[in-house]
Parts: C-alpha cells; sequence; structure tokens
C-alpha cells in the first residue's frame, strides 16, 4: 500500500525532530535522516484519519521508550519507517510492528507489512533473523524482511473491509 507524502508533512517532521533534538538527552546513534520515522507516523496517522479508522496515535515525544505510536482496536503498534528494504526493531514490546519504507524522492510511505510481537519472539528464539550488534552504542537490532511478514494487513489487523 503506497501513501502519498505532502510537503507540509515532511516539513513539520523535520521541524518537530530538531525541536526534539534540543532537549533529548541521548542519542541512540548518529543518522541524518532521522526525521523519517516521525514522518511515517504523521503520514500513518493523517492516512487512518482520512479513512476514519478508530485509533490513538502516541504523539512524537512520548512519556518514554516504552510507548507505542498507535493503538488501534485496544492494540499497541509500532510503526518502523525507513529507507531501508528490511525493518529494524530490538526486542519486540508492542502487539503488531508495522513496516514502512519512505522512497528516495520522500515523497511516497509504503506500507509492506505487519508482524506480531509473538510472531518476532519466536524468530528470535529460532535464530530466524539477522542481528546486528553495535557495540559502541550497547545496542542489538534484530532484521526482518518483508516476506516473513504478513501483507495484506488492514482487513486482519485493523479490522476494516
Amino acid at each position: 500500500m503506497d501513501i502519498k507524502i505532502r510537503e507540509d508533512e515532511i516539513k513539520l517532521a523535520k521541524e518537530r525532530t530538531i525541536e526534539f533534538d534540543k532537549i533529548k538527552t541521548f542519542n541512540k546513534f548518529p543518522c541524518k535522516n532521522n526525521y523519517i520515522g516521525l514522518l511515517g507516523e504523521i503520514v500513518f496517522n493523517r492516512y487512518l484519519t482520512e479513512n476514519k479508522i478508530e485509533h490513538e496515535w502516541i504523539e512524537f515525544v512520548k512519556k518514554g521508550y516504552k510507548s507505542p505510536d498507535f493503538i488501534i482496536n485496544g492494540k499497541t503498534f509500532d510503526l518502523k519507517t525507513t529507507k531501508s528494504s528490511v525493518m529494524w526493531f530490538q526486542k519486540p514490546i508492542y502487539d503488531v510492528y508495522i513496516y514502512a519504507q519512505v522512497n528516495d524522492d520522500i515523497d511516497i510511505l509504503t506500507i509492506h507489512g505487519w508482524v506480531t510481537k509473538e510472531s518476532l519472539l519466536k524468530m528470535i528464539e529460532s535464530d530466524e533473523l539477522e542481528i546486528v550488534t553495535r557495540k559502541e552504542f550497547n545496542r542489538t537490532d534484530y532484521i526482518i524482511r518483508p516476506e516473513k511478514m504478513v501483507s495484506h494487513w488492514f482487513n486482519i489487523i485493523l479490522g476494516v473491509d
């Protein structure tokens, strides 16, 4: 599924990221396009709103790192937006993870699929996923490819026909 990105959404994501960078006390690691995650949330929130899908967006400056991005039908969602062709994540704590990709022109957000926390935990346990360790940042990430995700997701996970 492709969602058109608006110029005002890019501007807003960049502005809010600059504001947040001024007050945050911890950098995960250096990143030139760290506004992409927020941009995904802004665009996805608009999509849900325009399609009258009842949801709560837990906006960018959260009450802590344990807050999900969205709550839909009582389930917690983490939207992972990247320019990468795979989804990167750390130990799963939310009910559902959605993989979104921004194209090189940053004008289209493509939703590639979703996967549950339980499925991710099983894949981690069975060594099905690639692991990337960044010792200098004391961080371990997992990588999942879209083929291992559910691609027909709205009608299943959101209850939308």
